[in-house]
């Protein structure tokens, strides 16, 4: 969708006459694609019929929301263009917000830090609970690039702000666990081991109270990672082969190669050589897929280097050295004032001289040969295996994309879990029960669910009642908490649009999780995994296999 297009599109009839929040209410609402950038560039148009400025930015905003990489940073700009003289609580700050996100994603770390610099001074004053998540995002910045002194302040002023009763986060254990895992690592990276290994027990303990095995097992990686630092490699490898499950199932590959890189480091110390190298080449594989650049790639390809040299393979030394030059030179592009933190002791040219010399020494002689034999036998033993696995991890996912094929609809609680409706008149008056249920049918059926602000609170004032009536009620009688209600909700609108609108197929995992009200894609990952035992990104190719799109 071009800006040309926008320019000269029509409102229809049907549509004339229709309010902003109405448009709005309509594009959070309905499934179908077509529908969705009706209403969006409706309400862009209204905008400018209107004279009005700020709701065309809100407008350009929607359009954002469900657009993809080629087009989002543009529209984002006309955004930022027609609200950065209407400031209002949420604009013009959303948009920074969302091009430091954009940038972030695109390791293009300098602007991404630029863009919530800007987004968090306009939100500071009046939308703390903006201010805090643009901060949250700068120090995991920050610590992406190994500022882990200005990270470390950052993520204790963002724990205590979860704690606070001034926040807008639900008191709910995941809230305060995500905080937590940041701060074991700033402080395991800044080598104070011990302050670490104290928060990650204490989150272990949060996670398995509440049977969270995904955050249960961040903290056992952090803890791994911290067991390296100690010098105690063999619990270090426990803990960090543990992990890699959840990673995988997650599909998060930037921990992935954190866990990986330390993986490799811990056999290396035990003098495991070849599970080593196992480990490091399934870091350099991750890192054909990822776009960031952290310090443990770097790393990865300075040991394989020294391994191949060491065993006098320089096709291999050269194949890898090249990856080296190729992340100096995305370091030296996005980080130059970062350059004498991250490259401490391999300067880019050195690494160009020591290619060079490797091309004539590979020209004059086929001593290479034998090693490149080596590789591949161990490269064929590494596929197959990964084959098997992946065989194996298949079947279970296609089974469970049977079972939600074949089922009309899913129920939105566990029904081993419910609790007859009787047992709530322990807590509350039949009177209340009834305004609670009253209400709830109502919210479910308006699709309350997809506003990503949506809190006990404010679901509990909605509907007159007060939020700890509300807790008990979910609680007691759908045996789950608040949380996990209104994810459950969202994943059932999700899975219904994925069904029935192939156009919706089509959006990135981030545009449907920020369209069924998640705030990021990795809680909407797993709350469908959660909720169905399979990622979404499974779900939809298999749904687009299935009929034929």
């Amino acid at each position: 969708m071009t800006i040309e297009e926008i320019n000269n599109f029509k409102i229809p009839d049907s549509l004339k006459e229709i309010s902003f929040e109405e448009l709005k209410n309509k594009f959070y609402q309905d499934s179908l694609d077509s529908h969705e950038r009706l209403y969006a560039k409706t309400y862009i148009k209204k905008g400018v019929n209107a004279n009005d400025s700020l709701e065309v930015a809100k407008g350009y905003y929607l359009l954002y929301v469900i657009s993809k990489d080629s087009v989002a940073l543009s529209l984002l700009d006309k955004g930022l263009e027609y609200s950065k003289n209407r400031s209002t609580e949420e604009y013009p700050a959303v948009f920074y917000y969302n091009k430091g996100d954009f940038y972030f994603d695109h390791a293009n770390y300098k602007e991404a830090l630029n863009n919530y610099f800007v987004a968090f001074n306009l939100a500071k004053k009046n939308n703390p609970f903006l201010a805090y998540n643009t901060k949250f995002n700068i120090g995991s910045l920050k610590s992406r690039i190994g500022k882990y002194e200005e990270a470390l302040e950052i993520f204790k002023e963002f724990y205590n702000y979860v704690l606070s009763e001034d926040s807008e986060y639900p008191k709910e254990y995941y809230h305060r666990l995500i905080p937590m895992i940041s701060l074991s690592d700033t402080y395991m990276k800044l080598n104070i081991l011990d302050t670490a290994t104290v928060i990650n027990k204490e989150g272990i303990k949060i996670a398995l109270a509440n049977n969270d095995k995904d955050m249960y097992h961040y903290f056992v990686m952090n803890e791994g990672v911290n067991l390296f630092f100690k010098k105690n490699y063999t619990s270090a490898i426990d803990s960090l082969k543990k992990a890699i499950p959840t990673l995988i199932k997650l599909n998060d590959k930037s921990n992935m190669i954190f866990t990986r890189s330390y993986l490799g480091k811990s056999y290396l110390e035990k003098n495991k050589k070849s599970e080593a190298i196992i480990q490091f080449k399934k870091v350099d594989s991750l890192f054909k897929d990822y776009k960031g650049i952290t310090p443990e790639i770097r790393e990865t390809y300075k040991i394989l280097i020294d391994f191949y040299r060491t065993n006098e393979d320089k096709e291999n030394q050269l194949i890898f050295l090249n990856k080296l030059i190729k992340v100096d030179s995305i370091l030296n592009t996005n980080h130059k004032y970062l350059n004498e933190r991250i490259i401490k002791d391999f300067d880019t040219k050195n690494l160009v001289l020591e290619k060079e010399k490797l091309i004539s020494d590979l020209h004059q002689s086929n001593t290479f040969k034998s090693g490149s034999i080596i590789s591949l036998f161990i490269g064929l033993i590494i596929v197959s295996t990964l084959l098997l696995l992946n065989y194996r991890k298949r079947q279970g996912y296609k089974r469970k994309f049977e079972e939600l094929i074949s089922q009309k609809s899913i129920a939105i609680n566990n029904p081993k879990g419910i609790k007859e409706k009787q047992v709530l008149t322990n807590y509350l008056s039949e009177d209340i029960i009834s305004a609670i249920e009253s209400g709830l049918e109502k919210f479910e059926s308006n699709k309350g669910y997809l506003n990503q602000n949506v809190s006990i609170s404010s679901l509990a004032k909605s509907i007159d009642t007060n939020s700890k009536y509300l807790s008990v009620y979910i609680n007691q009688y759908q045996q789950k908490k608040f949380t996990d209600y209104i994810n459950d909700l969202r994943i059932l609108d999700t899975i219904e649009r994925l069904k029935t609108n192939h156009k919706f197929r089509k959006y990135t995992i981030k545009a449907i999780s920020e369209t069924v009200g998640f705030s990021n894609p990795i809680s909407f990952s797993q709350a469908f995994y959660k909720k169905t035992g399979i990622k979404p990104s499974y779900f939809i190719k298999e749904l687009e296999n299935s009929s034929g799109k």
